[in-house]
């Protein structure tokens, strides 16, 4: 019974105090950046209307709403021709002569095939936005900046084995550097104990001295 199409559309931020504007469709309902957001089509099988677009954020901040006026017509809206493309937006006046009046003009803009018509006010939820910092265009003739990622799976079980491996080796290594600590520490001559007697000197604790006798004691006769 009811039809319906969206004009004067704009993209803003939710932040009341900074508060941004894209104005996405004109109110004549036609798309003024087809690339960023598309033009209005009407779906039959789910009697809605549709636009894709790309997706955008403002530099201020990562939240983004969209707020469309939509026009109710009673019975079936007639199309605006956009770049030769039907959407669903306000129907272009014709080129009339002076000599008609403009009210006539205005009424059948209004009330088209006996079509009544009334304009409401939408607003979209709140869509959260991230940038790809990756991805972002340094000037306008360059191209995307993309940095490779390499990524490296390891299983559970890999992973314990590298670290067995790992440990064992550590404690291999302790080991042969202890052993050779020993070993040199054996060799070292210990300078603590008496020095060794020279050879061509005689020690005189093993020459041999003449006995003397002792001497008999003088008795008193």
């Amino acid at each position: 019974i009811y039809g319906g199409y969206a004009r004067s559309c704009v993209a803003k931020t939710i932040e009341d105090n900074v508060e941004n504007e894209y104005i996405v469709t004109d109110e004549n309902g036609c798309a003024t950046d087809p690339t960023i957001f598309g033009e209005w089509d009407y779906n039959a099988d789910t009697q809605s209307l549709l636009a894709g677009f790309n997706a955008f954020k403002f530099p201020s901040s990562d939240n983004i709403r969209f707020q469309c006026n939509i026009r109710v017509c009673f019975g079936k809206c007639q199309p605006v021709n956009c770049r030769g493309y039907n959407a669903f937006g306000r129907r272009r006046r014709r080129e009339i002569s002076q000599d008609n009046n403009r009210q006539d003009e205005d009424a059948i803009d209004v009330v088209q095939r006996g079509q009544l018509r009334e304009e409401i006010t939408i607003e979209s939820n709140a869509i959260l936005t991230f940038e790809r910092r990756e991805e972002r265009l340094m000037g306008p003739t360059e191209a995307p900046i993309t940095q490779p990622t390499e990524d490296i799976c390891v299983s559970v079980i890999g992973l314990i084995v590298a670290l067995v491996i790992t440990a064992l080796l550590a404690l291999v290594a302790v080991a042969v550097a202890v052993s050779c600590w020993l070993m040199a520490y054996r060799r070292t001559p210990n300078v603590n104990g008496p020095l060794p007697h020279p050879t061509q000197v005689p020690n005189p604790m093993f020459m041999n001295h003449d006995q003397t006798s002792e001497p008999s004691p003088d008795y008193l006769t």
